[in-house]
């Protein structure tokens, strides 16, 4: 699939981007090479595939009503918070005290 410049420059007004000349072909041969790509898989035959919401199988909701993990949910690391604030320069319980930065 061709994409020509003009569609390069519409789409980075629409992102705001400021593009120069070489940059400007740059994206436009990198969202051909993509467009070309989904144009090839658009043609395979998926007639038996089941659709899938995650690459590595049934990560969702199970049939049981419970949820199916990669792993457990464990606290690895201890809680570091006394630490952090003996080493900020201000605090104020558990939250840290920053100066002002935006004048009234």
């Amino acid at each position: 699939m061709k994409i020509n410049e003009k569609r390069i420059e519409e789409l980075a007004d629409l992102a705001k981007i400021d593009m120069g000349p070489e940059e400007m072909e740059a994206q436009r041969l990198d969202l051909e090479k993509i467009a070309t790509y989904t144009a090839c898989l658009s043609g395979l035959d998926t007639t038996d595939m089941h659709e899938q919401t995650h690459p590595f199988g049934n990560c969702g909701i199970n049939g049981n009503g419970g949820i199916d993990r990669l792993r457990e949910d464990e606290v690895t690391n201890e809680d570091m918070t006394a630490a952090w604030m003996r080493a900020a320069p201000d605090n104020k319980g558990r939250f840290f005290r920053v100066p002002r930065t935006i004048e009234e």
